[in-house]
């Protein structure tokens, strides 16, 4: 890779180690201590063919993780059978409080 940063035209790519994270087929993946080219002035990052191609290997041998998020349940906060107030949805007056 060349020293100069393609993005901002003006940093130098550095040799670092930084988290990659991205979403395949709906699923969060980072690897963390992963090899990469960072711009010192704008901080843009780039990953090599050769680690991308690594890590796309490591997920398709073993498959992606089960996402095992699942909201909970919303319980409502009134008694069974209590309907929630209804709003007053007339326009603010000029004064900015609602008219009665």
């Amino acid at each position: 890779m060349s020293d100069t940063c393609p993005a901002c035209l003006v940093g130098r790519m550095r040799l670092t180690t930084t988290t990659y994270v991205q979403v395949y087929d709906g699923t969060l993946i980072h690897a963390p201590n992963t090899a990469a080219w960072q711009c010192d002035t704008c901080g843009e990052t780039y990953f090599a063919d050769a680690t991308l191609r690594r890590i796309e290997a490591l997920i398709g041998t073993g498959g992606l993780p089960p996402n095992r998020y699942e909201p909970a349940p919303r319980e409502s906060l009134l008694p069974p059978g209590d309907a929630p107030a209804s709003r007053d949805e007339s326009p603010p007056d000029v004064l900015g409080s609602r008219s009665e």
